[in-house]
């Protein structure tokens, strides 16, 4: 078992939390464990939570983690109330939940040596040391240059670094601003890519194609989008899926400048994933909503998106998810609160083994509809795969932000989806996204930055 020292070198708190989701990975406690160790994930269908509600085991641990990287001072429960009608949330320690969840003795030694060091980064100010990676208090907030004791004591000489670049320090040793190292403190903050759109322009649509546009709430604090992203990444009977943490970080990204609140879960079973859908589906922020989208991003086949476990269930079926279900779970009865309101999904996933590319020779009380106001975009054609790169990510996701990036700002969804088809035809010839129950029955303009 590595110390957790070990394992937090970088030194900002947004690296810091990302290291810490990084190394809350069951795959990664596993692979320290040692031979003759316990080893095996206990098998536990449900976790039941010290408000009572129950839910899949991966889930909670998703949401564990989803509650750490939003620095949330204790785990709440993500469950929809019955009683009240809306989402629990109720409170309870990162330590209490973490003796619920179903983790071998190590996997648990492991998670709890991370927040220990969590509850550190809250209480104290420290970086790791760039000579030695012992972790240093700055105890005087005003001064760049800290004194690291270890390195001073095996160089046999004083040894400062800089508290800002994380280099050895040069210059005089008390200097708030910046050290003597080139570049310090001249760090540039990337901007948002995203390209906004203008009061005249939402004022123009809105007066030329009004009844054919959905309606839009104008950017305030009473506005509360969701986004429910989910990203299998390390499964227990299929190849890994290197890279999707960058389809991951960059969909945030282009999801929190349109507005929306997402929450990531990481890693479930298709139990998990159906828990995950219904809790999102009855959460009261969408009656203040005017839309919402759903990401999902695993391995799939023609039967569904695959769940990472590798148990066959009592009726012999593997760990699949249908896509029906994420119909079912946002349509007109079961999400009242986003009825009338464009519900976007978006899926990274194969759909099968066939080539997707072939040589050719050129030449008010009224009835409603159950399922409406839906627009999937799926990342491919029936039976054909989908295609990712380990270090940038698939080929699906980079389209959809660049284009949503550039175009977003005038465009409503589905051109902005025929675009990125366009792309592929361009680019991929090998794969094609395609558009899935789509049910809008008016223009979705998402009016960035409004």
């Amino acid at each position: 078992m590595a110390e957790a020292g070990e394992n937090w070198e970088e030194g900002s708190e947004e690296d810091t939390m990302i290291k810490i989701i990084e190394n809350l990975s069951l795959k990664k406690a596993l692979e320290q464990q040692s031979a003759g160790e316990e080893t095996a994930l206990i098998r536990k269908d449900c976790v039941e939570l010290p408000c009572g509600h129950r839910r899949p085991a991966h889930y909670i641990l998703a949401w564990f983690k989803h509650c750490l990287k939003q620095r949330q001072a204790e785990f709440s429960c993500p469950a929809f109330d019955e009683g009240r009608r809306r989402t629990c949330g109720a409170t309870s320690s990162y330590r209490s939940v973490c003796g619920l969840i179903p983790l071998s003795s190590r996997q648990r030694a492991f998670l709890e040596e991370n927040l220990a060091f969590l509850a550190a980064r809250q209480l104290y100010d420290f970086k790791a040391c760039p000579g030695c990676k012992t972790h240093v208090e700055r105890r005087d907030k005003t001064n760049l240059c800290v004194h690291c004791t270890v390195c001073t004591a095996s160089r046999k000489h004083k040894y400062y670094f800089c508290w800002s670049c994380r280099s050895q320090w040069k210059g005089p040793t008390h200097n708030a601003v910046r050290c003597g190292n080139s570049g310090c403190g001249q760090t540039e903050i990337p901007g948002d890519p995203l390209v906004l759109s203008t009061p005249e322009f939402k004022e123009k649509k809105l007066r030329e194609e009004g009844d054919d546009i959905y309606p839009m709430k104008d950017k305030s604090s009473d506005r509360t989008r969701l986004a429910l992203l989910i990203n299998n990444v390390e499964f227990e009977y299929e190849n890994n899926r290197p890279g999707a943490e960058k389809d991951e970080s960059s969909m945030e990204r282009l999801l929190k400048s349109l507005g929306y609140t997402v929450l990531t879960l990481r890693d479930l079973t298709a139990p998990a994933m159906r828990a995950a859908l219904q809790d999102f589906s009855r959460r009261e922020e969408h009656v203040l909503s005017d839309s919402c989208f759903v990401l999902l991003m695993s391995h799939g086949s023609s039967r569904g998106i695959c769940g990472v476990s590798s148990i066959v269930n009592s009726d012999g079926e593997q760990d699949m998810f249908s896509t029906d279900e994420l119909y079912h779970h946002l349509n007109t009865v079961n999400c009242a609160g986003l009825r009338d309101k464009p519900k976007i999904i978006l899926i990274q996933s194969c759909r099968g083994d066939n080539d997707g590319c072939v040589n050719v020779q050129d030449s008010v009380s009224h009835t409603e509809h159950r399922e409406k106001d839906f627009c999937c975009l799926r990342s491919s054609t029936p039976d054909t795969p989908s295609f990712r790169n380990i270090s940038l990510g698939s080929h699906f996701f980079r389209d959809i932000v660049e284009v949503f990036n550039n175009h977003a700002h005038e465009d409503h969804i589905e051109e902005l989806f025929r675009k990125v088809l366009k792309k592929f035809k361009e680019k991929h010839p090998c794969q094609m996204p395609c558009k899935d129950r789509t049910t809008l029955s008016g223009k979705f303009y998402l009016f960035p930055g409004l």
